[in-house]
């Protein structure tokens, strides 16, 4: 009985020492300062090294900032109030210049309907003129002689009077003549071609 007991005491002390050994390489390894919990460490402390001075750059660099900053912001709390009237002004600026811009627009449309009105009634009257002139056949005394119209100086009518010509009425008359005979010649050669 004596021997098992010695037996079971020297397997258990082998056991043991087996035991102590791996223990003792394992804390060699974790003490080892390329690989393990030294190296770790180390990484760490440079690590937190590095983090110590960005964290400084950063403070001096948002102290800065903030010393450049607040001139400007009291500057601009400063020049708020007349950036706001500013805006204000040009607002209704904008608003009197779009009025004005929609009555000119309104007026300018009332002219030109006017002017195209007195056109289109002094294009009619023209035209009932050359038909009464652009008969079939030609005037036997030859252009401007033929005077069962009023005389057509006197008919025409401009858009503003005061545009009207000062030229004398002679010339005007053997001018517009001319161009009706001319207008009745070419309507004759128009019906005989078709």
């Amino acid at each position: 009985m004596e021997m098992i007991i010695n037996f079971m005491l020297l397997a258990a002390s082998g056991a043991a020492t087996f035991y102590c050994f791996i223990l003792s390489r394992k804390l060699e390894a974790l003490k080892s300062t390329e690989k393990g919990l030294g190296a770790t460490i180390a990484t760490m402390s440079h690590t937190v090294d590095q983090a110590r001075s960005t964290v400084a750059m950063a403070k001096e660099t948002s102290a800065e900032s903030i010393s450049e900053l607040s001139p400007l912001i009291e500057e601009t709390k400063e020049i708020l109030p007349q950036l706001t009237e500013m805006i204000d002004v040009i607002s209704e600026l904008a608003e009197i210049a779009i009025r004005d811009v929609n009555d000119a627009s309104g007026k300018a449309a009332a002219s030109l309907d006017e002017r195209l009105a007195k056109a289109r009634a002094l294009q009619e009257r023209l035209d009932q003129q050359i038909d009464f002139f652009l008969v079939d056949e030609p005037d036997p005394d030859g252009p401007g002689t033929r005077h069962t119209q009023p005389d057509l100086a006197d008919n025409v009518s401009y858009l503003d009077e005061d545009e009207a010509p000062a030229k004398p009425k002679k010339r005007r008359q053997s001018k517009v003549s001319a161009a009706l005979m001319n207008a009745r010649n070419q309507r004759s050669m128009k019906r005989l071609a078709g």
